[in-house]
């Protein structure tokens, strides 16, 4: 049985004239990062100048962020034009979505892919709806080259799109360097998150957490908040954690979130005589109390850019150390956090050493972290800009937002 989330939240004018209507889609397949980026901009897109339609998909592991997006937007619907529901329910789909944009009508729509492949159906019910201004944001870019079947298709795609939006700069460049990526019609409009949302926990509550989940009062914490899945790199972190000099063996290591690797993370803990220091306490949906017991933020994901996870916990003060690290990232390295070698788990540990062994350099490190954060990764500033392209197009003469 379907469920419905239409609503109407907002009105729909608040001064003279129609509001611009923004079209946001997702092909979400979990709740991460991406999902949270969309969120977001729902949220502080100025209403006096914009009114939200969300579709989501109608798929089980996603029906949180479908009822957050219910909340933040005009109006909302779950709708699943792809291949994962079968053949036949991806044409069905895509005439639903067909319908629905024709009836809201919207301006301009900006699609947010998991990955640089798919989605071709669901961007030509919505061209065929009659939405001329169309802007696509592919989360993940190749990694590398990209078999010709898919380059193609997604090449040809490509010509079909107002603009193509880039979380970050690594994330243009990597595409670039695998697809066709016109530049005058890239821009790059970095992630952020909601940066008020991730002030300091009470101590007393952290003290209750640190109970409730068996952590040490006085133990320095390592920990990530990541999805259980194969690209992430969570073995690699284990590892490191196994790897940590004597003088940080009193150290516990704390994983939220889950997915497809959770017991093969749990068989390598105990291989490696881990258990007792280790605490797997499963998706949160409200991460920020436990990202408030970690001191080192460890992101171990081999090729990434522009993590929400890790600009919350920056938000949050945690000293970070990523594999991913180069121009135009959220972490400086030795300034606002630690670069590590991806795949390197001896690289990883060595950082993590340096945060808990200067604690004073430590708090240093967490304060400009939160200050990166505040300064250039905010969601009001994304929405602000994504604002801009949505009501006056592609910048005529840059192939980028400028950064404030």
């Amino acid at each position: 049985m379907r469920t419905a989330l239409n609503r109407v939240a907002r009105p729909s004018t608040t001064g003279p004239g129609r509001r611009r209507r923004v079209l946001l889609f997702t092909n979400s397949v979990a709740h991460g990062g991406m999902e949270e980026h969309v969120r977001l901009i729902a949220r502080y897109l100025d209403r006096s100048s914009f009114e939200v339609f969300a579709v989501t998909p109608d798929w089980e592991p996603t029906r949180l962020f479908s009822e957050a997006m219910a909340q933040e937007s005009d109006q909302a619907t779950m709708c699943t034009p792809d291949a994962r529901s079968g053949r036949f329910m991806q044409l069905r789909e895509a005439f639903r979505l067909y319908r629905q944009v024709r009836a809201w009508r919207p301006d301009v729509a900006h699609l947010h892919c998991t990955t640089f492949v798919g989605q071709g159906l669901a961007i030509t019910a919505i061209r065929l709806a009659g939405v001329k201004r169309m802007y696509v944001t592919e989360h993940l870019a190749p990694d590398g080259r990209v078999p010709a079947h898919r380059r193609i298709a997604r090449n040809l795609l490509t010509r079909t799109f107002s603009g193509v939006v880039c979380v970050s700069e690594k994330n243009r460049a990597a595409r670039s360097a695998w697809l066709y990526t016109p530049a005058d019609r890239t821009v790059v409009v970095e992630n952020g998150v909601d940066v008020d949302q991730f002030d300091t926990v009470p101590a007393h509550e952290l003290e209750v957490l640190r109970e409730s989940i068996g952590l040490p009062c006085d133990a320095p914490v390592v920990g990530t908040a990541v999805r259980f899945e194969p690209e992430k790199g969570l073995d690699d972190l284990i590892a490191a954690f196994a790897m940590l000099g004597e003088d940080h063996r009193d150290a516990h290591l704390l994983l939220v979130g889950d997915g497809s690797l959770r017991a093969d993370l749990e068989a390598q803990v105990a291989s490696l005589g881990l258990t007792e220091r280790t605490h797997f306490v499963g998706f949160q949906k409200v991460p920020r109390p436990f990202l408030g017991l970690i001191d080192v933020f460890v992101l171990p994901v081999p090729f990434g850019s522009m993590s929400i996870g890790l600009l919350e916990a920056m938000a949050m003060r945690c000293v970070p150390v990523i594999t991913f690290g180069g121009e135009g990232e959220a972490v400086i390295h030795g300034e606002s956090g630690y670069c590590a070698e991806p795949r390197d788990p001896a690289s990883i540990a060595r950082f993590i050493d340096a945060a808990l062994a200067d604690p004073a350099r430590a708090k240093q490190m967490g304060d400009a972290a939160r200050l990166r954060v505040e300064e250039t990764f905010s969601a009001r500033r994304v929405a602000r800009l994504l604002g801009e392209l949505y009501t006056e197009g592609l910048p005529a003469i840059s192939g980028s937002f400028v950064p404030d």
